[in-house]
């Protein structure tokens, strides 16, 4: 069996990084960042490709406004319950 890949991550990752500061947490630290991270993962639909080709098909659908929106609004309220329940 091959390798596939969760490209839901890679996006998840991406907009993490660029709006990280912005975001309404009580605590930035990596142990934070990781769980909003994680949570925000397990909010969304992944979406599993096998090959590079499948991988830019999927990334570029993930780049739609809606796609977007939807993945800044599970981060969003991944960072509201990490807020609230940090675990350190």
């Amino acid at each position: 069996m091959g390798t596939v890949h969760n490209v839901m991550e890679d996006s998840v990752k991406d907009l993490l990084e660029k709006y990280w500061g912005d975001l309404p947490v009580s605590c930035h630290c990596e142990t934070c960042k990781s769980d909003v991270y994680a949570l925000s993962l397990n909010r969304l639909k992944p979406h599993y490709v096998r090959d590079q080709s499948g991988r830019m098909y999927a990334k570029a659908s993930l780049m739609t406004t809606q796609a977007r929106a939807t993945i800044l609004t599970a981060i969003t309220e991944s960072a509201k319950v990490v807020s609230a329940y940090p675990h350190h």
